[in-house]
């Protein structure tokens, strides 16, 4: 086991061997059991890396804000957060200029029934679809990561300058809309 303390935050049932894996269901069997909406239980500069995917996005703005501020408070200097987001504008692009795509994407890899079954539906859907409370383009994300003390820099799915972060990612462009992020604690 590493030396370095690794968080892996919303765990839900796809745990880390060798990390500390943190989330709110029970039935997941988290390591620590917390709701990241309310505050890290993690000391003050404890943490080498924080993978968290898919979760950002569920938090209203100014929680997203306390969310990252909590995880800039836990890291170390130079920590690096892994985070996984729904690309906004990758969603309305599809929806602009792919719609067939984006039907495609939804019926094969969500396949909640629709109504209709047109990309209006889907694009609406996809909005608030597990919980999406604010969804971000990459201008809109790196802005909050400078304003939480933060480097961001866009990975491609599973890839990373950190060793640890590679191949952690549970959704990738074959069956999601995700951007992928290393953020860089600064001090």
């Amino acid at each position: 086991m590493s030396s370095k303390v690794l968080i892996n935050l919303g765990s839900g049932h796809w745990k880390f061997d060798g990390w500390i894996n943190a989330d709110l269901d029970l039935g997941s069997q988290p390591d620590v059991c917390v709701d990241l909406g309310s505050g890290l239980p993690f000391q003050t500069d404890s943490a080498h890396l924080i993978h968290n995917e898919d979760f950002i996005d569920q938090l209203d703005l100014e929680r997203a804000r306390v969310f990252l501020l909590e995880c800039h408070r836990i890291l170390r200097p130079g920590g690096v957060l892994r985070t996984l987001t729904p690309d906004l504008e990758q969603l309305a692009r599809l929806y602009l200029e792919q719609p067939d795509q984006l039907m495609e994407l939804w019926t094969t890899h969500v396949g909640v029934p629709l109504k209709l079954g047109t990309p209006g539906e889907v694009f609406n859907l996809g909005m608030r679809f597990a919980g999406h409370t604010f969804m971000y383009d990459e201008h809109t994300f790196l802005s909050l990561l400078k304003e939480c003390g933060f480097e961001g820099r866009r990975q491609r799915f599973n890839q990373s300058e950190v060793p640890e972060l590679c191949d952690r990612d549970l959704r990738g462009p074959h069956n999601s809309i995700s951007m992928h992020f290393d953020c860089y604690r600064l001090p």
